[in-house]
């Protein structure tokens, strides 16, 4: 199974973070399945992998801890069924594309973030 795993710290106002982060996943050409209050679970859409691939599907979860300033802190997990006998696996390129969009977006300011 492969998993990555980053933690993000924004500087971000409240009222728009949910759909904003549930925007940049379908960006990501990722479907959001299930949001609640302070976690976005979203799944790669079927037809970006091949049939016989299915293993290679990934699933990105997103979990919020709120700060008094308005700083929030996400811990961004993306995961598949696929072994990830090479460094560079579609799950790797999944989750960077995941970490490029919310590294980037101008809806809030990335204050820390740390990757694995």
């Amino acid at each position: 199974m492969s998993r990555y795993i980053g933690w993000f710290v924004l500087d971000a106002p409240s009222p728009n973070l949910l759909p904003t982060l549930a925007e940049t996943l379908r960006e990501c050409d990722l479907n959001v399945v299930y949001r609640s209050e302070d976690y976005l679970m979203a799944r790669e859409i079927p037809g970006s992998v091949p049939l016989s691939r299915f293993n290679r599907l990934v699933t990105a979860e997103i979990l919020l801890e709120r700060y008094p300033n308005q700083q929030v802190r996400l811990q961004v997990v993306a995961k598949n069924e696929e072994l990830s006998l090479h460094q560079h696996n579609h799950c790797q390129q999944v989750f960077e594309k995941i970490r490029t969009a919310i590294s980037n977006n101008q809806s809030w300011e990335l204050v820390g973030l740390v990757a694995s």
